[in-house]
């Protein structure tokens, strides 16, 4: 059973940032599940033809496709595994407590007005799957990726009715989850306000501690 780091919180709260820095720091393997379903779409499988329109409304994908890409994506030499993404549902929290060691849970507070503003600056690069905010971090050369130079492009789950269905999603079936694993002595509330320095420090020193 592999150990497993939990990333919670509302869309544009900053957890895929946070999941990655903390997969690079510790080693283990970053499975950020919208990303595995966006890429499933990309690649025209039959699974991407399952859930290309879930994704574009901002529904939640079923539980079985879910865990499938989970298990498809892990590789038996990680040591273990930062999820970013998932758990989204009890039903899903459930089955990770039964498949892995969960020892953190990180949730990345924001209010949700500011989640909504986030997210509807949000764009990303066509190639790398970097992610630039057209206020808070502009690419040096408008529509073009600093780091690899790809064509930066909005989500089309980044649409107004698409982010208002993914907030509701949230908060319907994800906000529970905060209660669930905090019961448990898992989860670590931090505030998603601060800078990406300021929680990645924060994050590594809880880390370090435990």
């Amino acid at each position: 059973m592999k150990d497993a780091i939990v990333f919670l919180g509302i869309q544009g709260s900053g957890k895929g940032t946070q999941a990655e820095l903390l997969a690079q720091h510790i080693g283990f393997l970053h499975v950020n599940i919208g990303d595995l379903l966006r890429e499933q779409v990309s690649l025209g499988t039959e699974i991407g033809a399952e859930v290309k329109s879930i994704i574009q409304k901002g529904e939640l994908a079923p539980d079985e496709v879910v865990f499938g890409l989970i298990d498809t994506r892990l590789e038996a030499c990680c040591d273990g595994v930062v999820f970013d993404g998932f758990p989204r549902t009890l039903f899903q929290a459930e089955f990770l407590m039964h498949h892995y060691r969960v020892t953190r849970v990180y949730y990345l507070d924001l209010k949700k007005s500011e989640a909504i503003q986030r997210i509807q600056g949000r764009i990303v690069c066509s190639q790398c799957g970097t992610n630039f905010h057209l206020r808070n971090h502009p690419p040096q050369k408008k529509g073009i990726c600093d780091l690899c130079g790809g064509k930066l492009f909005t989500r089309g789950d980044d649409s107004p009715s698409a982010i208002q269905k993914r907030v509701a999603a949230f908060y319907e079936e994800t906000f529970i989850l905060k209660s669930f694993f905090e019961n448990k002595g898992m989860l670590i509330t931090l505030p998603a306000t601060k800078s990406i320095k300021e929680l990645e420090t924060m994050i590594l020193e809880d880390i370090k501690l435990g």
